[in-house]
């Protein structure tokens, strides 16, 4: 069978507007290649001040190729729509052949040789010795230009990447994964305005140490957000103590030595002895003689170290018979004393102040 190859290796538009309506969608190439796989597209910077500029385009990402019809289609309206050449100030676009180096023949002792698997070497070994030369002449300092099958793993190294190479459309769709981005590399500086929204929050993920201080004011504070169970609620102990911490709550605000412990009117006639609504920590009250009146706790003191402040209330001057008297004290009951005799117009009014912790 008779060998036929051709001598083109790349076929090349070239856009001289700076709006790139010189090349055309589709693009008609005539390269003979051995598969669609050795088939490629790139841009080219021909006048660049570090030399001759070449960018790579992606296959079904920046166009798509139907390499019967020998035709390249790029993926949007108009090549000018891909960012990455718009960014690259290229002034070609070039298809070209990069074979595969990978062995396509593999001949064995004793196997017959057939003219298509001869070829078919010969024309891998040619195509590859013809794109390394050409490749040579375009880069600086005949350099070949070295494709990405041709680059061992972990090759590229930190000191062979120039500042700045590293464009976003160099990374691939979640390329950047957690574990590539080391601790606090995520400044504020590298946020977008309005990039950080509530979606993006962790439950949870705003503790106390990512507050600065004084960072939560009252306008940031919602009506009714500072419930029960957010407030720090003084204690017993602290209301006794007179202690600075916590907030008053109903609850403990009974066991404050300058808050009454019990209170209330009882009548100082000759029935028996009644007490008046609106009383406070008053279990019963009783008559051992006409005379007294002993009042019994619902929540008994802590001791007899307590304070009884009483009166007698009546429509008439009081006098010095109606001064009452505190006799008994103990911690669950006192005895209210006067020298009047039982009268219908006569009442008790009493207030105790001490402790019941």
């Amino acid at each position: 069978m008779a060998l036929t190859t051709t001598t083109a290796l790349s076929y090349y538009q070239q856009e001289s507007s700076g709006n790139y309506t010189e090349w055309t969608n589709p693009i008609n190439f005539s390269l003979e290649a051995l598969s669609a796989d050795d088939v490629e597209v790139c841009v080219i910077n021909s006048q660049a001040a570090e030399g001759f500029q070449k960018l790579t385009l992606i296959k079904d990402t920046d166009y798509t190729l139907d390499f019967a019809s020998k035709t390249v289609t790029c993926t949007s309206s108009a090549w000018g729509d891909i960012s990455k050449i718009a960014n690259h100030s290229a002034n070609h676009i070039r298809i070209f052949r990069a074979t595969s180096i990978t062995e396509l023949v593999d001949f064995t002792n004793g196997a017959v040789l057939n003219a298509d698997d001869l070829n078919l070497a010969y024309k891998q070994n040619l195509f590859a010795t013809q794109e390394m030369n050409e490749d040579a002449g375009h880069t600086r300092g005949g350099i070949q230009s070295v494709s990405e099958t041709a680059l061992a793993d972990s090759s590229v190294a930190n000191a062979k990447i120039q500042n700045n190479a590293v464009t976003s459309d160099k990374i691939a769709n979640d390329a950047v994964i957690s574990a590539k981005i080391p601790t606090n590399a995520i400044t504020t500086a590298k946020l977008a305005a309005g990039s950080v929204t509530t979606e993006k929050l962790e439950t949870e993920a705003v503790t106390g140490n990512e507050l600065e201080n004084l960072a939560v004011t009252t306008v940031k504070i919602a009506n009714d957000a500072v419930t029960y169970a957010k407030v720090d609620v003084a204690d017993a102990s602290e209301m006794v103590g007179q202690l600075g911490s916590g907030i008053v709550t109903p609850d403990v605000l009974k066991h404050s030595p300058l808050v009454p412990k019990c209170y209330g009117v009882v009548s100082y006639d000759d029935s028996t002895p009644s007490l008046s609504s609106g009383s406070f920590n008053v279990a019963s009250v009783s008559e051992p003689s006409p005379d007294k009146r002993t009042v019994t706790f619902t929540t008994p003191l802590q001791d007899a170290n307590y304070v009884v402040v009483a009166t007698m209330q009546t429509a008439t001057t009081v006098g010095a018979s109606e001064i009452v008297s505190i006799t008994n004290k103990s911690a669950t009951t006192f005895t209210m004393e006067s020298q009047h005799d039982d009268n219908a117009d006569l009442s008790i009014n009493f207030v105790v102040f001490g402790s019941t912790y």
